[in-house]
């Protein structure tokens, strides 16, 4: 189970939801109150809503990178692409903001996706013409 961490981007969200404060960029300031109807909080955790009214927990950067790490090289890992790898993290109920970036780096970094991704795994073979007589001999 993953263990909320402080100073992650959540932090922003939280104090905005709780408190009302913005943070002292107006650039983030904007993205937070802009953003802030996608989010709440349940529990005293923060967690992104949904269209379809799932709640997805909201979870920094760092967790996230580890989840990615696991999902995709771990036991049961098959080093599968970088959308493949965000649907399944965030199939599991899980969210945060930079996921596709992070899963994109990370397959791009792999040794092992890379040898194997787009390549035919069929011995060559030579091709065979059919007659055009074959298809009426029935």
């Amino acid at each position: 189970m993953l263990e909320p961490r402080d100073g992650s981007w959540t932090e922003e969200f939280k104090a905005y939801l709780l408190q009302g404060t913005l943070p002292e960029k107006e650039e983030d300031a904007e993205h937070v109150a802009r953003q802030d109807i996608a989010y709440c909080i349940q529990d005293g955790e923060l967690y992104r809503r949904r269209p379809n009214d799932v709640s997805l927990w909201c979870i920094s950067k760092e967790q996230g990178c580890e989840l990615l790490v696991d999902l995709h090289g771990g036991d049961c890992g098959h080093h599968s692409s970088s959308r493949t790898l965000m649907g399944k993290a965030f199939r599991s109920g899980l969210y945060w903001p930079t996921a596709l970036n992070d899963a994109t780096e990370l397959v791009r970094s792999c040794e092992t996706y890379q040898f194997h991704a787009k390549q035919i795994h069929k011995p060559a073979e030579a091709l065979q013409t059919i007659p055009l007589s074959w298809p009426f001999a029935v």
